[in-house]
């Protein structure tokens, strides 16, 4: 007779008025037993006279090892695919709530997913989900000093990797230091090793405080194309008498020291106003100060 580890079978035996189990405590007619390993068990009979048969009555009871299974939960890239693997044991055959019936099956859709799992004598049910996991978001990006700082959530709990090239490289300090002013990055956050990261733009817009607009290609203007684009921006200059010489559009996002672009105006020092919305933060930034004109005339 087999069972299943950790189940309980009833012996009964029959013939007797009394009985002798052999290592059993009791003399009646039947025993519960819940044995480990593969056990024999023994059983006398005894009739009205006391008198004992001169040979027992045995049974063995094998033990079959319990159903195991290595199943677990996999996380995976939203639209990415995952591979449960229900594990292998000695005649084990394999039904999922799918309706496949091998070891391991793939998977794109999240949710839980059941196997039972069968040897001939026991089963067993076991479950496991495909995980699409909550995602690192960015809070706030800062930029100062060649300085950039990224804030991000943390929904798993896990160590975080950020990187700065569009995932080439990644570090686990959320701090970039030697990054180049007025250049656009494209930075990303995920969970330490994972396949899947969340991205964001962000240009480190710094405004240089001199222009010599004589066409050599260097400092001829004061550029606010890089943060044009994004949400509330507005960039104006100013004379020392505070009227408007520019305002930024959306067809006009730099400065080249005229006068609505037909004026050229004289050397001298100009103050700006600009702002933007963080694209993380989703705050307001703003930004004010002098810039020196060196002018052909």
């Amino acid at each position: 007779m087999k069972i299943c580890a950790g189940e309980s079978v009833t012996l009964t035996a029959t013939g007797g008025v009394t009985y002798e189990w052999v290592g059993l405590p009791g003399n009646g007619s039947t025993q519960i037993v819940s044995p480990t390993s593969t056990t024999t068990y023994s059983v006398f009979a005894l009739g009205g006279n006391g008198c004992k048969v001169a040979n027992p009555t045995s049974i063995t009871i094998q033990v079959v090892p319990a159903i195991v299974s290595t199943l677990k939960d996999v996380n995976v890239c939203a639209g990415d695919s995952g591979i449960l693997d229900a594990g292998s044991g000695t005649n084990y055959t394999y039904v999922w709530n799918t309706g496949a019936t091998t070891q391991t099956i793939s998977v794109s859709t999240p949710g839980t997913y059941t196997v039972t799992i069968s040897n001939g004598v026991c089963s067993k049910v076991f479950s496991a989900q495909l995980i699409n996991p909550t995602l690192p978001q960015f809070t706030n990006i800062s930029y100062e000093n060649h300085i950039l700082t990224l804030s991000t959530t943390n929904p798993t709990g896990g160590t975080l990797e950020y990187s700065a090239d569009n995932g080439f490289s990644w570090q686990t300090s959320n701090v970039f230091t030697n990054i180049l002013d007025n250049t656009n990055y494209n930075l990303q956050v995920r969970v330490k090793d994972a396949k899947c990261s969340t991205s964001i733009s962000f240009f480190t817009f710094v405004v240089i405080n001199a222009i010599t607009p004589n066409s050599d290609g260097k400092n001829d203007i004061v550029d606010f194309t890089g943060i044009s684009s994004y949400n509330n921006f507005a960039a104006s200059i100013f004379d020392r008498y505070g009227q408007e010489v520019f305002k930024a559009s959306k067809n006009q996002t730099f400065w080249n020291g005229m006068l609505r672009g037909s004026l050229v105006l004289p050397t001298a020092t100009y103050w700006y106003r600009v702002q933007w919305e963080n694209p993380a933060s989703k705050k307001l930034e703003q930004r004010s100060g002098w810039i020196l004109l060196k002018n052909r005339n």
